[in-house]
């Protein structure tokens, strides 16, 4: 099987600067495949979130249930990105194809909720 999909993801403001473009949309094509469909899932959420904002800790949601969580850290010059998907994020994603991203600081994810 494979399905092209859309996408739509947004996510929460990270900053009173980032407040004018929320929610900070953005859609995305994704192939819906039997052959590693965490890839094409993961790329977008690479190109979505970025490396570029170290320090937070995200949750997607789709349906109002956690669908991923993504960790991105700073070391020196070097960013690198941790993702956690949910072991029914596939069959969330067919049934709901917008993501939105809630953040905390690392020192604070316990914070975030798993529903919304």
């Amino acid at each position: 099987m494979s399905e092209e999909r859309t996408i739509i993801m947004t996510r929460d403001s990270f900053c009173m600067g980032d407040d004018v473009t929320a929610p900070n949309k953005q859609i995305f094509q994704w192939h819906d495949t039997d052959w590693y469909p965490e890839i094409g899932f993961y790329e977008m959420i690479e190109r979505y979130l970025g490396t570029n904002l170290p320090g937070f800790y995200w949750r997607g949601f789709a349906g109002h249930v956690r669908i991923v969580d993504v960790s991105i850290h700073r070391k020196g010059m070097k960013f690198t990105r941790e993702i956690e998907l949910a072991e029914n994020w596939q069959e969330l994603l067919r049934k709901n194809n917008h993501i939105h991203f809630l953040h905390e600081e690392h020192t604070n994810k316990d914070a975030l909720p798993i529903k919304i």
